[in-house]
This record gives C-alpha cells, structure tokens and sequence, in this order.
C-alpha cells in the first residue's frame, strides 16, 4: 500500500545524522538537524515528577476534564496575567498535547475544507501539512529578502474572502529572528483595515514555542495586546527542555468574540482527534515550570560561537535574535550541492527548501557548546571548496 503522507524533511535529515553516527561515532557527526531542546531542565520538571512519584496511585494517573486540570489552567493563565497584564481566567485555558496538538485542533475547529489560511515564508514545514490534514489551501506570502520579514504588501494581497485564519511564529523557525515591533503591528493595521472595509473578522494564531529563547535584549511581540482576535499557542518542549513530554496550550482572550464557543469547540476536537486530553504528568510539569525556563545563556552563547566562526570561515550566516536556529545561504546558491557537501564533512543541515527559503541551509545550534566548537574546523574545510 503507497503511503500518502510525505516525509518530513527535518525528520530526514535527523535520521541521515543518525545513521552517520552508526557508522562514523556520535562524537564524529555534527548534527545540526532537529530542534531538540539540550539546556538543563528548570527545577519544577524534577519537582513535579518527584511529587508525582511520591503520590503515584491511580487517582494522578487517571482522565480529568478534556481541557486539562483546573490548577494547572489557573496557573498559566494567573501566569499570563502577572506578565502580560491580561485578564485570562481558566476558561480561557486548553492544556494541548503540545503546540502541534492546538494547530491542528483550531485548524480542524475554524476553518473549511477549501478554505485558507495565510503563513509567511520562510514557515515550518509541518504547517504545511497540518493544513493538508484538514483539506485547507495554504497560502503564503513571501519574504522580503533584504530583512527575511514579511512582505506586508504582499500579505495584503494575499487576503481573500476565503482566508479564515493567519498563523505567526515569532521568535522564528527557521531564520531565528524576532519580529520588531513594526513589523508586528504592520500585519495587525492590514487585519484591522480588512475587518474595517469588509467586516471580516480574521483569526490571527500566534504559535509561540520559543517565546522565552530571545537574546540582546529583544522581546517577542504580545499579540493579544495588539489584535483582539488572537490565540496564542504555546508549548513548554523548548523552554523547558521536554519536547518529548508533549504539553502546551491554546490561550484565548476573554474579550474575543465567540470566545465561549472557539473554548468549547477546542474542547471538542481534543477528544475526537484522539488526543483526549494532554498527558496528566506533564501537565503538573507545566505547572511547576509555569514561570520558570531554561537558562537563555546556554543557548546565546552557542549562537555567538556558531555566527561567529560561520564568519570567520567566510560564509554569510544571518544573525538571528531569538529561537536557536541559524540561516545559512548555499555560497552559489545551489542548496542541494551545500548540502551534500556539510553532509559529506559529517555536518547534518536541513534544506531552506523546506521553509519555502531555497537556497539556504537551517542549522539548528541546539547541541552542546563542545559540538559547536568541533564542528569550525569542518565548516572551514566546506568554505575551501567555495572560497578557496
């Protein structure tokens, strides 16, 4: 029976560095592929797990409501508040199966078959697919090349009276920038003009796994502050280094318009897509880790050292701000060929091509600062076949 489901290609490129490893030693093989988390778990992980280890018995362990348990909602949302001045109550909480989770419920739960919705390149690659999960037509507009963010024009063109949703990712994956606030609060004026002129009131998704990962300063916009239709996404994988325990959130202001119903519908599609609620365990992790994240430094100083030596080698990275991904163009623009040649100096990169960025190569730096260091010198030697 042929498969229907296409391969990912960030998958792909982890399981070439896993096989390079087999073959070569880990120590050996500089795998910048997948963005799995490597900083120190925040003390609440352990707490959590040693309070539930403590009280192990069928009552912790068993179903509770379908948008997670009530402490853990009141904890986000009191933690939300406290930061964001916002006036989130429980209500407005859905503890998801991670970010992936509440993608495709909301996608499921707001928009038809046939219907769109708009991301802005470069995007990861699986919104792609989330859409194809649903039969929805994705819609994406492009990058300004001299800055890597959106095209407001071009976002404005974009829109239809098709579009039901626009999705944001910010700090962002692949090119791990931040979006200043101009850029921010120029796509919220073209939602907010197009609801003027032609009462269409379009949903803005902010999916926010990397929200705590900015350096120099930089903080990631609020969006619910600026566009009163919004729902934020959010997952703990990145900021507390459990990816693998898969627990997030979708987050909707009070104030939004069909708030209750958008709450209810979300609530509805845990439980039909087969997620039936988000892992017990995980959620008092969240609880514990509410206000606590991984330290930033570890990451910010391997993105120094990566950007830094990248250069040195005589390549172009763009530095990013924020997230723990690095972009780094193809030096004659031939994707593919940069590829096979990092691969064939045991560097695992994925393709630009899969964030609709050809001609680019994502690095995630991701790994330990060790790495980072030992992998210069093969990186040096690929720059020699380009540069001399």
């Amino acid at each position: 029976m042929q498969s229907r489901m296409a391969p990912s290609p960030i998958r792909e490129a982890y399981e070439r560095a896993e096989r390079l490893k087999t073959e070569y030693g880990a120590s050996e093989v500089f795998d910048f592929s997948i963005g799995n988390p490597t900083a120190p778990c925040p003390q609440g992980v352990a707490q959590a797990l040693s309070a539930t280890l403590e009280s192990s018995g069928p009552a912790i362990h068993g179903y509770m409501q379908d948008c997670g348990y009530l402490e853990v909602r009141q904890a986000v949302a009191d933690s939300l508040n406290r930061r964001f001045g916002s006036s989130f109550g429980p209500e407005h909480i859905v503890m998801t199966a991670g970010a992936a989770c509440a993608l495709n419920v909301l996608m499921r739960a707001v928009i038809d078959p046939g219907d769109e919705l708009v991301v802005f390149a470069p995007y990861y690659a699986a919104y792609r697919t989330f859409a194809d999960n649903w039969g929805i037509k994705l819609v994406t507009v492009p990058y300004d090349e001299r800055t890597m963010f959106p095209n407001l024009d071009a976002f404005e063109a974009a829109l239809t009276p098709a579009t039901r949703m626009v999705l944001v990712n910010t700090p962002h994956n692949p090119t791990g920038l931040v979006y200043p606030d101009d850029v921010a609060e120029g796509i919220v004026d073209v939602l907010k003009r197009r609801k003027q002129e032609t009462g269409q009131d379009i949903l803005l998704v902010s999916d926010e796994p990397y929200r705590e990962l900015a350096f120099d300063g930089t903080k990631a916009p609020w969006w619910p502050a600026l566009y009163e239709n919004t729902v934020v996404v959010y997952s703990w994988s990145k900021s507390a280094s459990i990816a693998g325990e898969r627990i997030g959130y979708a987050a909707l202001p009070p104030t939004m318009e069909g708030v209750d119903e958008l709450c209810h519908c979300i609530r509805r599609g845990i439980g039909e897509l087969g997620f039936v609620n988000a892992s017990a365990t995980a959620q008092r992790m969240a609880m514990a880790c509410v206000d606590q994240t991984v330290d930033v430094s570890y990451y910010d100083v391997n993105r120094k050292a990566l950007y830094e030596g990248l250069l040195d080698c005589g390549f172009s990275p763009i530095k990013g701000n924020g997230a723990f991904y690095l972009l780094l163009p193809a030096p004659d623009g031939d994707e593919e060929r940069f590829l096979e040649n990092l691969a064939a100096h045991r560097i695992v990169a994925v393709g630009g091509s899969a964030f609709e960025c050809p001609g680019y190569v994502r690095l995630s730096y991701c790994i330990s600062n060790t790495a980072i260091k030992a992998s210069l010198p093969r990186f040096a030697e690929v720059a020699r076949l380009y540069f001399g």
